[in-house]
């Protein structure tokens, strides 16, 4: 039986991660699941009050003070870890954000992305969507990748964004959010052509 193909997408605020997850989605036919997503499924579930800052993507400060001393908490921590996985064991799927590079490590069939980008393009995307000045977008920008960041570190303990987290990292600036979907694609060919992977 083949293992469903599993992609996760890291990225800058910014940077068209969720753009180039979409295209993914629908080219290779397998489900999308974002933020919006997710948090729709998980309110559907007895026990979200207890996994909510996660699925909401908020920080949790005194929640994980206690994680460091608890093993309930510790539980609680790794649950939305465990639907994640249990949700796109049949059928796969592109994930974006929520510490995907983690939840699929070592997972056969599984390609962990990062996207970035020049500050000056990003900030000038965040601009033009968001309906904001340059000033405010550029805080805005940082105010979510340090919100990320926290989180992933968090949840995670590693970096987020550092290189070796991931399989595949690349500048959505250079490539343009079509040449980076292209890219991921080819560099799946690439994997499925390459002998003992």
């Amino acid at each position: 039986m083949n293992t469903p193909l599993i992609i996760t997408v890291g990225r800058e605020y910014g940077s068209s991660g969720r753009e180039i997850g979409k295209i993914l989605s629908k080219k290779l036919n397998i489900p999308f699941y974002d933020k919006k997503k997710l948090l729709s499924i998980a309110k559907q579930t007895p026990d979200y009050e207890e996994v909510r800052e996660f699925y909401e993507e908020k920080p949790v400060n005194s929640f994980l003070a206690a994680i460091e001393e608890n093993e309930e908490e510790k539980a609680i921590a790794r649950k939305p870890f465990r639907r994640i996985r249990s949700l796109m064991s049949e059928e796969g799927g592109v994930l974006i954000g929520r510490c995907g590079n983690c939840i699929f490590r070592n997972y056969e069939n599984a390609l962990t992305v990062f996207v970035h980008g020049s500050k000056k393009i990003r900030v000038q995307k965040i601009a033009q969507i968001e309906q904001i000045s340059l000033r405010e977008a550029k805080r805005r920008m940082e105010e979510v990748d340090e919100d990320r960041a926290v989180f992933h570190s968090n949840y995670t303990g590693e970096t987020w964004g550092a290189a070796d987290g991931y399989e595949l990292c690349m500048d959505s600036g250079i490539l343009g959010i079509e040449g980076c979907a292209d890219m991921i694609l080819k560099y799946l060919q690439w994997k499925k052509e390459m002998p003992g992977l």
